[in-house]
């Protein structure tokens, strides 16, 4: 159960949420968890988000007195030109919009082997990673601006409302872990932060906040494919991911989904451009994997 709380008319929509052991698929958990009335999610295979919103309604019915709605939108991140019908489709399921979180995107190109030659590779991750985002968010500001009321009650700047609307976008610590073989996630990621910043200070007095997560490695159906992908089992390839962080473990889609949660609630309210570091502490660590890094891969020939 969240610790952070968010009010019962609150409406969310969260992309990248039709599988079970995704991020987004955690933060729909979490945002109904902390109080939220409606959450609608966003996938673009039908059987899975019907069966995530199924999964939804049943961790839901443990509570007999629950008015929430769980409902599900489809919509490809590859396609930015949709975007604007998802916002549309949602609002329409949920008769407004609160807080959107945007989260999936493929992975890293080392997962699902995106070719770091290709041209396309860089396409693809920027209409995933900035240019759907951006359609979503902008999509969603009409929204949004009729959920914030912001008015000065005094000369002095306060204001006379605690309740912002918020969006909230899952990056990745990969735009500081320069690894040649995630070039065009890394790249996008990287166009994706500066978008969240821009995105605070355009609508910094609508009472829209703007932020984002930064996830280091977290065990999801990425990692089980990498382990797949290296011959070696999920628990020897967790294990040695883990030991790249401070805190000798992985991360779970709920450490990133609580994040996320506080930076949609009212308690993060005087915060906006903020880019969360949810990782471990692998920042602090950088610096000391560098001999590992750079053993591992040397210029355009690997070591391993």
């Amino acid at each position: 159960m969240s610790a952070v709380h968010l009010t019962p008319t609150s409406r969310c929509l969260v992309t990248g949420a039709s599988d079970p052991a995704s991020i987004g698929y955690a933060c729909a958990e979490a945002l109904l968890q902390a109080g939220a009335g409606k959450v609608t999610i966003m996938g673009r295979d039908e059987a899975n988000v019907r069966a995530a919103v199924s999964s939804l309604r049943i961790i839901l019915s443990s509570s007999s007195d629950n008015v929430q709605v769980v409902s599900g939108v489809m919509g490809d991140l590859k396609k930015p030109e949709t975007m604007a019908a998802v916002v549309e489709a949602a609002v329409e399921k949920m008769g407004g919009l609160d807080i959107l979180v945007i989260s999936g995107g493929n992975g890293g190109s080392e997962y699902l082997g995106l070719d770091a030659s290709d041209p396309a590779s860089y396409r693809m991750m920027h209409d995933v990673s900035v240019l759907s985002p951006l359609f979503l968010t902008e999509a969603a500001v009409p929204e949004l601006l009729k959920s914030s009321i912001h008015r000065p009650t005094s000369n002095n700047g306060t204001t006379s409302t605690s309740t912002s609307a918020s969006v909230v976008m899952v990056s990745s610590m990969a735009t500081q872990v320069p690894w040649p073989d995630t070039a065009p996630f890394n790249y996008a990621k990287a166009a994706q932060n500066a978008m969240i910043e821009t995105l605070a200070f355009k609508y910094r007095t609508d009472n829209i906040r703007v932020n984002g997560v930064l996830p280091a490695c977290i065990h999801t159906g990425h990692m089980d494919q990498m382990a797949r992908k290296k011959n070696v089992s999920v628990e020897d390839y967790a294990k040695l991911r883990a030991d790249a962080h401070p805190m000798e473990r992985v991360g779970t889609p709920r450490d990133v989904a609580n994040a996320v949660v506080f930076l949609a609630s009212p308690a993060s309210g005087f915060m906006t451009g903020e880019l969360l570091k949810v990782d471990g502490g692998l920042h602090l660590s950088n610096w000391f994997n560098r001999p590992k890094m750079t053993a591992e891969y040397a210029g355009s020939k690997r070591k391993i």
